[in-house]
């Protein structure tokens, strides 16, 4: 099972250092897509726009569509102008017809045409000017058809342009060859001028064109406000900023329709990663590989569970690999920061399944590291979970109740937001911004100071839910791992359990036995820091097998006759090494969890019943009693809880039958108990340790001395010398 646990374990942890990139692979993502998971930077990168939009926002800039407004106001007052000099050579005066210096001056002031007096004279002399000036008004007028602006620029390499009209018509799109710059259309005039009138007199028709050509103006006017609007968004689309990321940071998340620019920047961050992927795949999978082998063993050398301590194993991989999901999940499916990310759900999942927390720091350290290679692989993200991590960890008392989970989630959330600032703080910042230098660098700290306290907001809420997180899975890891929770555990120490009052009303000797080692126990278990929940509830269950034959064990005989004295010792070997095996087929009837059933069993470990076999030896010279029939099958205490009730079980009976109670017969008896144990090897396959069992020893001695206490005599017991009125006795 360890071999196949610890593969899929190195499969998951490489598959989620590597799902983004997969991701970004499999999906190629185009404009209009919607996101399928949330991309984030494995590392820090700098996307720089202008090298990834420059070509696109030159084409988007020169496809862009300059828009004009039309407007004839010019128009309509240069050709006002023509109409009132036609007025004016039609018009007679007092002196007759203008002459040419009114002319020549007319024109100079409306047209800002010089002309010679002799231009002049040569006009008011042509015959037929009025005539010419009309056709040429004519001329004009079917020039200005056509879209007239000054500055050409704006149409450089364009197709077409907008020309905004008044309403109903609004805005048309013309092709750009329909427009003239105002150049353009005077030496149209010019060109149409002289192939009509070719036969009027050149000098004349030249003034003439210079007078009517002065009057052309643009009729579009270039929407400055608009077009700069215009190339703003085009700009905006494709900014030129140089952005750096760092590791974790939100790059697009899911569900968001991709622009042009998250394709881009998705395929920068493919680059980046590209460069030296395979060597990265590399050196984390050796990384994980032999950081899974060094956490297998150490978890074996804590949890001191190497020969058969499957369970702990299973329940801490299973553990990293459940959280290690729901990491990804959030990382994935969500667009929040890293900081959220609930560290201490796996040292709170652990201490709620009744591992010790020697066994869950390893454990914690390695779900440290999968965090930190999971998003960016850096000593900060390291850092972050560890110490959240390990404050959750020693924070986490005895959790009896659910409220106690608050202290070591907001205590590892607390931690965890000042790391979060201490990561993000700018100390020069903090330095230039000092009241002395209060200027915009004072705005700019303000900002980031928003900036740390958001992430800190977040890490804060991520040590907060790892509690109710922890809470939630806890009835799905009881039911996958046949695991037992704290509080799960503390449901059977109920001493109105069906099993405990059948045992009362049964073996009532055989209860008041369970219960006196539960509280002598209890003692040796606070000593040594054991789960003493677990402790009491495996007490509680150890001998329910005695219910079916009571009277073969001493406790519920009551100096009555001994069922013994009348079987063969081997028989009296099996009947009460039967008890072992009957109390676990009712446990498991009553779906007893496994933690408690292994009380049943390892309470007695591979012992020998040392009475029955030297009964059995002795009971004549020819007898060779073979040991294994007189021994229990074990297996020998695979913890310190059973290893204790193991103790506490023979001193509490043993006990009752010391003809002294003092404290150094106590003292002596708890002593013999233990090293038969340890001669005999019972303690060899659990984590308890030599200064342990001292402690446990002394807890002991306590313990039953307390319960041999003296009390002072009544009156009526020194008068009377007897307990005859005891049962009178209210007290």
């Amino acid at each position: 099972m360890r071999p196949i646990l610890i593969t899929l374990y190195i499969a998951v942890s490489l598959f989620a250092c590597y799902a983004q990139n997969i991701g970004l692979n499999f999906f190629r993502l185009q404009p209009g897509d919607s996101a399928p998971i949330t991309f984030r930077a494995d590392r820090p990168f700098v996307f720089d726009q202008a090298k990834a939009f420059g070509g696109k926002r030159n084409m988007a800039l020169s496809q862009y569509v300059p828009l004009y407004i039309f407007s004839p106001e010019e128009v309509d007052a240069g050709r006002k102008e023509v109409t009132d000099l036609i007025g004016m050579l039609s018009a007679p005066t007092r002196a007759g017809r203008m002459d040419a210096g009114a002319l020549a001056e007319y024109v100079k002031k409306k047209f800002a045409i010089s002309l010679t007096p002799n231009g002049a004279a040569r006009l008011i002399k042509y015959p037929g000017l009025q005539n010419l000036l009309e056709g040429m008004l004519d001329i004009e007028n079917s020039i200005l058809r056509r879209m007239i602006l000054e500055e050409p620029r704006p149409l450089l390499g364009k197709a077409t342009a907008e020309v905004r009209y008044p309403q109903p018509m609004g805005t048309v799109s013309y092709p750009t060859t329909r427009f003239l710059t105002l150049k353009q259309a005077r030496d149209l005039l010019r060109r149409q001028a002289r192939k009509i009138f070719w036969q009027v007199e050149p000098k004349v028709l030249g003034e003439v064109i210079e007078i009517v050509s002065a009057t052309l103006a643009p009729n579009l006017i270039y929407d400055q406000k608009e077009n700069e609007r215009r190339i703003e968004e085009i700009i905006q689309r494709y900014p030129s900023k140089v952005i750096h990321y760092h590791s974790g940071q939100v790059l697009v998340p899911a569900r968001k329709t991709i622009t042009e620019e998250d394709v881009l920047l998705l395929n920068a961050n493919r680059e980046v990663e590209q460069r030296d992927f395979f060597s990265s795949v590399s050196w984390v999978a050796l990384a994980i590989i032999i950081l899974t082998v060094l956490y297998d063993e150490a978890l074996s050398k804590v949890s001191g569970r190497r020969r058969g301590g499957v369970l702990s194993h299973y329940v801490h991989f299973s553990v990293l690999i459940v959280s290690l999901l729901i990491f990804e999940a959030i990382l994935f499916l969500t667009p929040w920061p890293i900081y959220f990310l609930p560290i201490a759900l796996v040292p709170l999942a652990l201490v709620l399944l009744g591992q010790s927390k020697g066994a869950a720091a390893p454990t914690t350290l390695m779900a440290a590291i999968l965090g930190a290679l999971i998003t960016g692989r850096n000593i900060h993200s390291l850092a972050y979970f560890t110490i959240g991590g390990i404050t959750a960890l020693l924070a986490s008392g005895k959790i009896r109740k659910k409220s106690q989970l608050l202290l070591p989630s907001a205590a590892a959330g607390a931690i965890c937001g000042v790391m979060a600032i201490s990561f993000g703080l700018d100390l020069q910042g903090l330095w230039q911004a000092m009241p002395i230098r209060l200027d915009v660098n004072t705005f700019m700290l303000d900002l980031h100071g928003f900036a740390l306290a958001h992430d800190a907001g977040w890490a804060l809420a991520g040590g907060l839910v790892s509690a109710p997180l922890a809470l939630v899975l806890l009835p799905v890891l009881e039911f996958v791992l046949g695991a037992s929770s704290t509080f799960q555990i503390g449901a059977w120490t109920n001493l109105e359990h069906p099993l405990l009052k059948d045992l009362l009303s049964k073996a009532p000797g055989t209860y008041q036995h369970t219960m006196s080692v539960a509280n002598i126990a209890q003692a040796a278990g606070e000593a040594i820091g054991a789960n003493v929940p677990l402790l009491r509830a495996g007490i509680y269950f150890h001998d329910i097998g005695k219910m079916t034959a009571p009277a073969y064990f001493t406790e519920n005989q009551r100096g009555g006759v001994n069922p013994h004295d009348k079987l063969e010792p081997a028989e009296s070997a099996k009947i009460i090494i039967d008890h072992v095996n009957k109390g676990l087929r009712m446990g498991r009837k009553a779906k007893l969890p496994k933690k408690i059933l292994d009380f049943i069993p390892q309470h007695h470990g591979t012992l020998v019943l040392e009475y029955f076999w030297n009964k059995a030896k002795n009971s004549s010279p020819e007898a060779h009693p073979a040991e294994k029939d007189f021994r229990y099958s074990g297996p020998k205490p695979q913890s310190k809880e059973t290893a204790i009730l193991m103790i506490a079980d023979a001193v509490e009976a043993a006990s009752r039958t010391l003809p002294e109670r003092s404290r150094a017969a106590v003292e002596a008896l708890v002593r013999y108990i233990i090293e038969k144990r340890v001669d005999d090897g019972q303690f060899d396959e659990c984590d308890l340790k030599l200064e342990e069992l001292a402690r446990v020893r002394v807890a002991l001695v306590d313990a039953v001395s307390a319960a041999f206490h003296s009390r002072v005599m009544y009156p009526w017991q020194e008068d009377t010398g007897s307990v005859d009125h005891l049962a009178d006795d209210k007290n």
